[in-house]
């Protein structure tokens, strides 16, 4: 599925509006985020590429945005790797690799700002109960893919939000094809994370 088979959310051209008369609400944002993760794509390149939220979609994302998702704090993170599953009703006994990745971006939009949203006219409540699998089944784009899409769309780097699982978390979305030359993804203790591609690959 891509952006295109998505029936576009009613405010889509009006989230771009917005930040077209907003400019000054995309700022820059340096910070480390954590994310859990199979082991099956351990290498850097894998782990930054943001391909698996731009196969299927996510909060932030529609089909088709490539999107690295991740939390401020590890326990943030390990909430938020369970909470799909929780979603269908699943238990994953898979192993989980805890990654570290020091982020350096110009343009973010800080949802946890509430002057951003009273500007845009949401509520935290809102933004977390929105359930934009069930809109995704049904071809649908969610407020937050839309608002995703429109930052992408103005150049912006990606978003800042609260956690809909952990009270108080804050969670990050970069959108990771819009990174520049003055922007930087970098994973801490890289180096070890490609011994450990190298080995299972053998």
């Amino acid at each position: 599925m891509s952006a295109h088979q998505l029936h576009p959310h009613p405010r889509s051209a009006a989230l771009r509006e917005w930040l077209r008369t907003h400019a000054e609400f995309l700022r820059p944002w340096t910070g480390r985020l954590f994310r859990f993760q199979t082991l099956a794509y351990p290498a850097p390149k894998d782990v930054l590429s943001g391909r698996g939220a731009k196969d299927r979609g996510g909060r932030w994302n529609p089909p088709g945005l490539a999107t690295l998702y991740g939390s401020t704090t590890d326990t943030t993170a390990l909430e938020e790797c369970k909470a799909n599953d929780r979603y269908y009703g699943v238990v994953t006994t898979s192993p989980r690799l805890l990654v570290a990745i020091e982020a350096r971006l110009d343009r973010v939009l800080d949802l946890s700002d509430v002057s951003i949203r009273r500007s845009l006219g949401v509520t935290l409540e809102e933004l977390a109960s929105e359930d934009w699998r069930k809109l995704l089944n049904a071809h649908r784009e969610s407020f937050g893919q839309a608002l995703g899409r429109a930052v992408a769309e103005a150049g912006g780097h990606g978003l800042l939000a609260r956690s809909a699982t952990v009270a108080r978390g804050l969670n990050v979305a970069i959108f990771t094809q819009q990174m520049t030359t003055t922007t930087r993804l970098s994973l801490v203790e890289g180096e070890s994370l490609a011994k450990l591609a190298g080995r299972t690959k053998s």
